[in-house]
C-alpha cells in the first residue's frame, strides 16, 4: 500500500483536523454507493486503510517512527537489538586466558 499521507493527500505534519477532513472528502467521493467507477471501491478501501493509520494518534505515531507499515503491520526490526546493544564479542574478550588477547 502507498504512504497513508499520500493516499489522503495531506502533508506528514498535517493536523488531525486536516486528516479527518481529507478522509471525509475522499470517502464521500469514492464511496461505492455514490461512485459507479469500478476503481472507486479500491480507492475507498485505500482511504479507509490510510485513515486507520494516520487518523488514530497511536497508530500515526507508530507509523511515523517506522514501527508499523502502511497496512498497520509491525515492521521487521532487524538485528540491532539482538545483542541487547552490547558488544557481540565481549564474551570472547572476557574469556581470554594467560597471555592476554590475541584479537586486540
Amino acid at each position: 500500500m502507498r504512504d497513508p499521507y499520500e493516499v489522503l493527500g495531506v502533508a506528514k505534519n498535517a493536523s488531525a483536523k486536516d486528516i479527518k477532513s481529507a478522509y471525509r472528502k475522499l470517502a464521500k467521493e469514492y464511496h461505492p454507493d455514490q461512485n459507479p467507477d469500478p476503481k472507486a471501491k479500491e480507492r475507498f478501501a485505500a482511504a479507509n486503510q490510510a485513515y486507520e493509520i494516520v487518523g488514530d494518534e497511536k497508530n500515526r505515531a507508530a507509523f511515523d517512527r517506522g514501527e508499523i507499515d502502511a497496512e498497520g503491520k509491525p515492521r521487521f526490526q532487524g538485528f540491532e537489538g539482538a545483542a541487547g546493544g552490547a558488544d557481540p564479542f565481549a564474551g570472547f574478550r572476557r574469556q581470554q586466558g594467560p597471555g592476554g588477547s590475541r584479537f586486540e
